[in-house]
């Protein structure tokens, strides 16, 4: 039995490490509650361009060249990763879909997150290109604009004809792996709109068109960056829930032992006093 002393120590020790396990929980709900709020409006604003790209439809005589209705069969998925680790076994399954995705042909990968980043390495994987999974839901416009700036680039390349965001939506009523297509864009909604007839414009077709779906796409990013936010953080509240009741039984068992040897610690000294009582007597 070890000592009273060094079990009121890993006693100490571990109860600091629930108070680090509580914080880092609180912080996880309160982002992921955060960017659950910041969804709706960056939704609203993705179907208002949708519809606007869909309306620019009718301008052209053949809208499908437009939604990217092209015959170039080169792949790239944008992976929407996590950030840090502590979020249970969230990164290893977003990873193993993004890889299963890539099976059946040749991907070209842009990634989202060290953590992320980390795992395609250990899978022999390395990106074309790779940034930092924003920290806050105020960082994630300018990370969308990155990211948009990089596709188009690879883009106009012209080996790249299909492009899918791959995220994860946090519920409800479970966490499940998203792969959305980005290139082409989506027809339905954008078909959709176009049966509203054309609409009056100040900009030519083409320039009007072009931006449109750069801002289509800007915000089908964010929608996928958001969600991912929300998802690494929901996770990592629910790993921290995990081993907040893990150090409780810790705790628990720490202080049964304390009890015993303080327990045992005073029977031996009951024992070494009377023995020393009975010497004198002697």
């Amino acid at each position: 039995m070890r000592r009273p002393e060094e079990i009121k120590d890993q006693l100490g020790n571990i109860e600091q490490i629930e108070t680090v396990v509580v914080a880092m929980r609180a912080l996880a709900a309160a982002h992921s509650s955060e960017a659950r709020r910041h969804l709706t409006a960056i939704r609203e604003y993705e179907a208002t361009v949708a519809g606007a790209l869909g309306a620019a439809l009718a301008l052209f005589p053949d809208p499908d060249a437009l939604a990217g209705a092209g015959k170039v069969e080169g792949r790239l998925a944008i992976v929407v990763g996590a950030s840090q680790g502590f979020s249970g076994a969230y990164s290893e399954r977003l990873v193993a879909a993004a890889l299963s995705y890539a099976e059946s042909a040749d991907v070209a990968f842009m990634l989202i997150g060290q953590r992320c980043i980390s795992e395609f390495a250990a899978h022999g994987r390395q990106p074309i290109w790779s940034a930092e999974m924003v920290s806050h839901c105020a960082e994630v416009p300018a990370l969308a604009s990155r990211i948009n700036d990089a596709l188009f680039a690879q883009l106009d390349g012209g080996e790249i004809g299909r492009v899918s965001i791959i995220f994860a939506d946090p519920g409800p009523p479970s966490t499940t792996i998203v792969e959305r297509g980005l290139m082409p864009l989506e027809s339905l909604k954008l078909t959709r709109a176009r049966e509203v007839g054309i609409p009056l414009i100040t900009l030519a077709p083409q320039v009007l068109s072009t931006g449109l779906v750069a801002e289509y796409v800007f915000s089908t990013i964010c929608e996928g960056l958001i969600l991912g936010f929300a998802a690494e953080n929901y996770a990592r509240m629910e790993a921290m829930s995990r081993a907040r009741g893990n150090v409780r039984l810790i705790r628990e068992d720490l202080r049964s032992e304390f009890a015993q040897s303080r327990q045992e610690q005073t029977t031996t000294e009951i024992v070494e006093l009377s023995e020393a009582v009975t010497q004198i007597g002697d």
